[in-house]
């Protein structure tokens, strides 16, 4: 398991990467269209001639709206920008912005899951804290020199990776690329819910079984590195965050200006970055977001326990060293 000072020295030391942050381990390579078209067709297999036709109505769509509205640049780097499900999957030069992208998809998902107009009580608190300390966030980095490389090498390569339009000040500001697959170039069995990794390895270890791609999987015989000519074309790296790390994390970042109200230059920065706020303020009143050694009962009277259930910031404070939000772009609501 990786530590966020490892996943952070790394990058500094090599500049060939591009890195993609999640908010769970379990997110796969495979974009929101993708999944959504899967549900819609009731998890059906879906060929990609079927794939580009929806994924055409919903771009057509986007392009009507975007004139209606006097939204310039490129429609797929808007959509996927803006929030609409497209065929394309978001990574960044910086892998900065690519952990802002893991842990802030987290706190809202945590939050808006566990927390949100359902009853927490004391016991639930305690599970619910344990949840958050332990979870595994996820950073995909694509060695994007190398990738260079191999698409000239092979031009029918099925995985593109692309600059989006920096004309577009959320894009410029967040770094972006983005990656899909092309549909007329995969092999017959490839199916829309498969890893774009795995697309990519598929069809070049089948079209030149000299030059393969040699990889390493999980247990769930997910690929976890992808080597090609003895050099890192990919990898997935799980971690985790420890209160001490999240506070460095928050520093970090604001530090490298991967902050909401950077990444997003819009109002939608101002409103995220409120609502953060907001959910990292919940976390740290119901002492979720806490103090690595485990809270004994024995040294808290009961109606400090009591106090600090119903959101006595505080008594938490004076009992626990919660996440700190002073150094971050975070800020606390007394």
């Amino acid at each position: 398991m990786a530590t966020l000072k490892e996943i952070i020295s790394k990058a500094k030391v090599n500049n060939d990467f591009i890195y993609r942050g999640c908010a769970c381990e379990s997110y796969d390579l495979v974009p929101t269209l993708a999944r959504k078209l899967t549900a819609k067709m009731l998890n059906q297999d879906i060929n990609f001639h079927q794939y580009a036709i929806y994924a055409d109505i919903v771009e057509k769509a986007a392009k009507r709206g975007y004139r209606e509205v006097n939204m310039d640049g490129n429609s797929n780097d808007l959509s996927q920008h803006y929030g609409i499900a497209t065929r394309y999957l978001d990574w960044s030069y910086s892998v900065y912005i690519a952990l802002y992208f893991a842990f802030t998809s987290y706190l809202k998902t945590f939050v808006d899951e566990n927390i949100m107009n359902q009853r927490v009580d004391l016991s639930k608190m305690y599970g619910l804290r344990d949840d958050f300390n332990k979870h595994k966030y996820c950073i995909y980095k694509l060695n994007k020199t190398l990738y260079d490389l191999l698409k000239s090498q092979y031009p029918k390569l099925p995985l593109i990776v692309y600059d989006t339009d920096y004309k577009n000040e959320r894009m410029k500001s967040q770094q972006g690329l983005l990656s899909c697959v092309d549909g007329n170039k995969v092999t017959p069995e490839t199916k829309i819910q498969d890893s774009q990794i795995e697309i990519l390895v598929k069809y070049l270890n089948q079209t030149d079984s000299s030059d393969l791609l040699k990889t390493k999987k999980d247990e769930k015989g997910k690929i976890v590195n992808c080597f090609w000519k003895n050099k890192l074309l990919f990898e997935k790296i799980p971690f985790k965050l420890s209160q001490i790390e999240r506070n460095k994390l928050q520093k970090v970042l604001k530090s490298e200006n991967a902050i909401t109200t950077k990444l997003f230059p819009d109002f939608e920065g101002v409103k995220k970055n409120i609502e953060f706020s907001e959910d990292y303020n919940i976390l740290r009143d119901w002492e979720i977001a806490y103090q690595e050694a485990p809270l004994h009962q024995k040294f808290i009277a009961k109606e400090d326990l009591s106090k600090m259930v119903n959101g006595n910031q505080d008594v938490i404070n004076s009992r626990l060293n919660t996440d700190q939000l002073k150094e971050g772009e975070f800020f606390l609501f007394q």
